[in-house]
């Protein structure tokens, strides 16, 4: 038989040992085309919602705003995620609705203004010095401006001016002085006496662009809560909170980074109302280690052994009610087990009541600040 006799979609081989001959189907296009097309639309799954997406998929209750993996992780599509990769840069973030959050940087001598539109503003400051006479360290804390005042004249220091006066630490706030001998400290080194001084241009513009209620983090370069945006439209908390409420909700949220129960435990999310943040202050973990492992969920997984079809026709709320009281069943009958593998919860045995939960991760251990009445002449 010639190679003109065959089917089209075979061709003629010659054994070169033998010299008989064999038939195969000859490739077609669709032999090449159909495993390419495959490859095409698995390698665009990967990168539209797989592993290689590189948007956050979180769900907007809870803002979006909050990545539970770090950049690396979710850049790096093939990593296998650990304990260790899930603790990388984790801390517990308060969410404010308004425009803008202050940092400031005590050991920078620095305050930022951190937008919602990412940009951030850095302007030089000189915190408290508590070897002065009277003279007070800057603190930590997570606090909120309570007052807003263009000239205020301190009831502390002789009726001293300060201008653009805005305090979140009781007596403490941003603002400027007479003159513009003390500007050589800003950015250097603590010069006050508590407050925080400012160049007059830059508190004015600061006092412009903050309002009564914004969220300001202060911390020496350690600590264990940051603050991000709520989304712009987000309905601020559907409920209403009681002081008590968010002060319970703010330390088991603390106590649930800083104890490795991120991830195991309920986590409520929801705006701070900055009225309910105490003008001592909020603690941040300051002196605390954020552990190297957070631990990881277990899966639950149900093992079915059809035996029958009985339960095919039972109704949602029959088959919860069998799940929660299984019945005594023979051999015979289908056998359903549920078997979960989460035994990582665990209360830490030196938090016994809500009370002390609240005092350990809640309450600012600084305290009250000492009030130094005005010099006698």
């Amino acid at each position: 038989m010639q190679n003109s006799d065959l089917e089209i979609n075979e061709v003629q081989i010659q054994d070169e040992y033998s010299g008989e001959y064999s038939y195969e189907e000859k490739p077609t296009a669709l032999t090449y085309f159909l495993p390419s097309l495959l490859m095409v639309f698995i390698i665009a799954g990967m990168f539209e919602g797989g592993v290689f997406a590189q948007e956050n998929t979180f769900v907007k209750n809870q803002f979006l705003t909050e990545s539970k993996l770090s950049p690396r992780i979710l850049q790096s599509g093939f990593n296998v995620l650990s304990e260790e990769n899930l603790a990388e840069g984790l801390m517990d973030t308060v969410y404010t609705d308004k425009d803008n959050w202050l940092e400031l940087k005590i050991h920078e001598q620095m305050v930022y203004v951190h937008w919602r539109n990412g940009k951030t503003d850095k302007y030089p400051v000189s915190t408290g010095n508590k070897f002065l006479d009277k003279g007070l360290e800057s603190r930590p804390g997570l606090f909120a401006i309570f007052v807003k005042e263009e000239h205020h004249e301190s009831s502390q220091f002789d009726n001293a001016d300060m201008y653009h006066f805005m305090p979140f630490n009781q007596g403490i706030g941003f603002h400027s002085i007479n003159g513009t001998a003390y500007y050589q400290h800003l950015g250097v080194r603590p010069s006050s006496h508590g407050c925080i001084r400012m160049k007059h241009e830059d508190v004015k513009k600061m006092f412009g662009d903050v309002e009564l209620g914004t969220i300001v983090l202060a911390h020496r370069g350690k600590f264990a809560r940051t603050v991000a945006f709520a989304p712009k439209d987000y309905d601020v908390n559907q409920q209403a909170y009681t002081p008590q409420e968010y002060k319970q909700m703010l330390a088991e949220n603390l106590y649930n980074v800083l104890n490795g129960k991120y991830y195991v435990a309920d986590r409520k999310y929801f705006v701070v109302d900055p009225k309910m943040i105490p003008k001592s202050g909020v603690y941040i973990g300051y002196d605390r280690e954020i552990p190297k492992k957070q631990e990881i969920p277990k899966p639950e997984f149900i093992i079915n052994y059809p035996e029958d079809k009985l339960t095919e026709n039972l109704t949602a709320a029959a088959i919860k009610q069998l799940e929660s009281n299984p019945p005594v069943q023979d051999n015979n009958d289908e056998t359903t087990e549920f078997v979960s593998n989460d035994n990582s919860v665990k209360k830490d045995i030196s938090v016994s009541s809500s009370d002390e939960l609240v005092k350990k991760y809640f309450s600012n251990p600084i305290g009250v600040l000492p009030y130094f009445p005005p010099t006698k002449k």
